[in-house]
């Protein structure tokens, strides 16, 4: 079948490094599965179903696929074409993710253009420094029972039971939440969420030394009222 051949792409690019040297970018963390599946379920056997989550485990780790029924074959074929649309997805935003980081990486020495006798690396230490004053300046997490409310509201996106959303950014949303919190922890996620600003994101991160997680963190911030709301009640 066509899947296994893309299986074998998947788990080559997921798995090495390019000729580049570039970091390989891995499988997303979760499975999206479609709800509406479970009307085709009924018409599979145990051994159908055992075999088909198996394999659905199995595609994104890059095992073997194990023996499937026509009727469990035809089934995963259709599932496969919604994995490989997930994991391009979750692939663009790790791409997107790096490349944000790349434009704040600190300039090397230059020396010649240096009549003072400074290098760059002195200068961005000393600029570093100005940055974490300006973020602790710009801090303005409250205690307030809005700001409560949501930290509870996050804490409950994570073990969210995907089953029930079925619009795909919602999904996403949750995705970019459940990697920011996997990357920084919750403590520095209430920093970034509710007590930076937006133009001090890149300079916070940094001080992480997780720069690439701007483009997420700054999507999250943006528009966690809309889908936290919608998504809990």
């Amino acid at each position: 079948m066509g899947y296994k051949k893309k299986q074998a792409a998947i788990t080559c690019s997921s798995n090495e490094d390019d000729n580049n040297g570039n970091a390989s970018i891995g499988m997303p963390p979760n499975i999206l599965m479609k709800v509406s599946w479970s009307k085709h379920l009924k018409f599979l056997s145990n051994e159908d179903r055992a075999a088909l989550f198996t394999n659905i485990f199995n595609y994104y780790t890059g095992d073997v696929l194990v023996e499937m029924t026509p009727i469990a074959e035809m089934f995963f074929a259709t599932a496969a074409e919604l994995f490989d649309f997930n994991i391009a997805k979750y692939a663009d935003v790790v791409i997107k993710n790096r490349e944000n980081g790349k434009k704040h990486v600190g300039k090397t020495k230059e020396t010649q253009n240096n009549p003072v006798g400074f290098s760059e690396t002195q200068t961005n230490l000393k600029e570093k420094e100005r940055e974490k004053e300006k973020s602790k300046d710009n801090i303005k997490e409250t205690n307030n029972a809005s700001t409560m409310q949501y930290k509870e509201k996050f804490r409950e996106i994570v073990d969210i039971d995907f089953r029930t959303i079925t619009d795909m950014d919602f999904k996403y949303f949750c995705y970019d939440v459940i990697e920011l919190v996997e990357k920084l922890g919750w403590a520095r996620f209430d920093v970034i969420m509710f007590g930076t600003a937006l133009k001090d994101l890149a300079g916070v991160l940094t001080d992480y030394n997780l720069i690439e997680l701007e483009a997420a963190a700054a999507k999250t911030k943006r528009s966690y009222n809309f889908y936290i709301d919608k998504l809990i009640k």
